[in-house]
């Protein structure tokens, strides 16, 4: 654990909950708050005041990152920061609240690390300039969703039925990507467009492949149902893709207030490329070969052949995602995708 500062907070209404950094080892240090605990990087001109927990490291931003507690003892964190704050592996967006529940690790810049704790009695433990920007390498799987003939719906539907029924249908995408452990980043007119974080080994392509068949299988849901889609004669249909590969993820926005995320690589930009090859022959699920290579032993393809995305200067492969094994569990939200 990096050297930190901390004073805790007066007794409020809400009930003591607390970060716990490397818990149930010999160096465990817990950190009460009731309220709100800020954290943030220290330096040595820096005032310490209470409720306010001061981590050493330069991609550690100087308000990196907030916890509030509600007097019902309902906990949201929100990430301030440039180098960005995870919740159990899943990078947030900045600048929005978001639920964190006991039992729950929140990460923030590299690697630093606390699991909320609840019930907690106050005590308080010793105590140990620009933030520096960590390149945010990562190896992530980009998963992009597009609504079919949406220029021909602009057209046709009632402009107030249509906003009101993609932003219902985008909220329940979100919470099911979400669900699926992943991250959106943005909305793009008729397009979803979400991620998931990982590494070499796979295990968030296999995650982004499940939530692809959820997704696409709430979306159909959605389309049935006249409260939830107002468009009548005009069946909702998704069209999906996935690309995996390098990407830098940075958040934007000035340094009082981060308004989003950045991210710059191949994998995005071949998603919306991938997801204009999807027919009805082909199924609507469109994966890049990478992804195909991280996730066959776990889903089916079938292989559609070379085809040249737009911008790109040398065709490749492209796979439908059909399903899962047959020896595969039915897709299911987080744990362990192995």
């Amino acid at each position: 654990m990096n050297s930190v500062r901390y004073v805790p907070p007066l007794p409020g209404q809400a009930s003591a909950k607390s970060l716990v950094a490397d818990p149930g080892t010999p160096h465990e240090q817990r950190f009460v708050f009731y309220e709100t605990l800020e954290i943030g990087r220290d330096q040595p001109d820096r005032t310490l005041v209470p409720g306010q927990l001061l981590v050493d490291g330069p991609t550690v931003s100087f308000r990196h990152a907030i916890l509030h507690q509600t007097p019902e003892g309902c906990c949201t964190v929100r990430d301030l920061s440039r180098n960005g704050t995870r919740l159990d592996g899943r990078r947030l967006v900045p600048n929005v609240e978001t639920e964190l529940h006991v039992g729950q690790v929140v990460e923030i810049a590299a690697g630093i690390r606390f699991a909320l704790a609840g019930n907690e009695s106050l005590r308080q433990e010793p105590a140990a300039s620009g933030t520096v920007a960590a390149p945010g390498f990562t190896f992530a799987t980009v998963l992009v969703g597009d609504i079919q003939d949406y220029t021909v719906l602009v057209r046709r539907a009632p402009s107030t039925a249509l906003q009101q029924s993609v932003s219902h249908v985008f909220e329940r995408l979100t919470s099911e990507v979400v669900r699926y452990g992943g991250t959106v980043k943005e909305y793009q007119g008729d397009a979803i467009f979400a991620f998931w974080e990982g590494a070499l080994d796979g295990q968030q392509v296999i995650k982004a492949c499940r939530a692809a068949f959820a997704l696409d299988a709430l979306a159909r849901t959605l389309g049935e149902d006249r409260e939830a889609w107002q468009v009548a004669d005009f069946p909702l249909r998704m069209d999906w893709a996935l690309a995996t590969g390098p990407v830098v993820i940075d958040s934007v926005g000035g340094s009082r207030q981060r308004g989003g995320l950045s991210m710059i690589g191949e994998a995005v930009v071949l998603a919306f490329r991938l997801e204009k090859f999807a027919t009805p022959e082909t199924g609507p699920i469109i994966a890049c070969s990478t992804t195909y290579g991280m996730a066959r032993t776990s889903f089916a393809f079938r292989d559609l052949g070379e085809r040249q995305a737009k911008g790109f200067d040398r065709p490749d492969r492209v796979f439908a995602l059909l399903g899962p094994q047959p020896a595969c569990p039915a897709p299911s939200p987080g744990g362990d995708a192995r």
